[in-house]
């Protein structure tokens, strides 16, 4: 099972040396999601997950939290790098679809969903200077999405324009 390396990321904002940010997120929910069951179908260790009535940590600042339900969630931030959302998507597309047409996660997943009455949704980060156009998902993508069946959302935004009468 492969691990996902963390990275650290800085919340100051250096437009100049990096004007683009992408990332995507995989998310499994449902009361009766077993976290370790998706984890061997995807073959991949989730960035935090929990079943409902578990308890886990919301961050070095929360307080210990109870899941009302279970959830398994995978992000490619600090995993895939670069920040082209095309790379991204094609790195979760990768964990269903492993290659030579093995359609074997996907299926096994598809199964999973319809037995225990999970949701899933791909999320999709994407923030770039004022002037940058934004990305698009591509037809082969949302296809996939469509056959697992996963919902997409998308957070697509560029920063303002600085006005010219700013100090």
């Amino acid at each position: 099972m492969q691990t996902a390396m963390k990275s650290a990321t800085s919340s100051t904002k250096s437009p100049a040396t990096e004007p683009v940010r992408a990332f995507a997120s995989l998310r499994v929910s449902g009361d009766n999601l077993v976290p370790d069951e998706l984890s061997k179908i995807v073959k991949i260790l989730p960035t935090k997950a929990y079943a409902k009535g578990e308890h886990y940590s919301g961050g070095p600042r929360s307080p210990d939290l109870i899941g009302s339900t279970g959830v398994w969630y995978f992000s490619t931030r600090g995993v895939v790098a670069g920040n082209n959302l095309a790379d991204h998507l094609a790195f979760l597309a990768q964990l269903l679809l492993p290659g030579s047409g093995d359609s074997g996660p996907l299926t096994r997943l598809q199964h999973l969903l319809r037995r225990k009455s999970l949701r899933v949704s791909v999320s999709c980060f994407w923030r770039g200077p004022a002037d940058a156009r934004k990305p698009s998902i591509s037809r082969s993508m949302t296809d996939l999405l469509k056959l697992i069946p996963a919902e997409i959302e998308t957070d697509f935004d560029v920063d303002e324009r600085p006005s010219r009468h700013s100090a």
